[in-house]
């Protein structure tokens, strides 16, 4: 009975992830090339997916002040690198463009 019940989560669980639409492809090409076009594209993506999903960032909607805070509790808390001064202004303007708050969430 319960290898029964188990196989059934499990069916299920796989039922439901292959139904759900992918929100980025896995490749990093393909990811790219859904991207919207704007300078900083690239930096941001490669920046961001070096410590998770781009996913993750492509279901935000924040303003450009909020991403800036973002940046800095990563930096502090999440032990990412500190960006040069020029390349985070490039990845907080992509951010802010293609992920802005009055943007709708993907």
């Amino acid at each position: 009975m319960r290898r029964s019940a188990a196989l059934a989560l499990l069916l299920g669980c796989g039922l439901w992830a292959l139904a759900r639409p992918p929100v980025l492809a896995q490749d990093d090409e393909a990811a790219l090339a859904a991207l919207p076009d704007h300078p900083g594209k690239e930096e941001t993506y490669y920046t961001c997916n070096a410590c998770h999903s781009f996913r993750l960032v492509a279901q935000q909607r924040l303003s450009r002040a909020r991403w800036d805070e973002l940046l800095d509790w990563m930096v502090e808390e999440q032990g990412m690198p500190r960006l040069a001064p020029e390349d985070r202004a490039l990845i907080l303007d992509y951010l802010a463009f293609a992920f802005g708050q009055d943007l709708p969430r993907s």
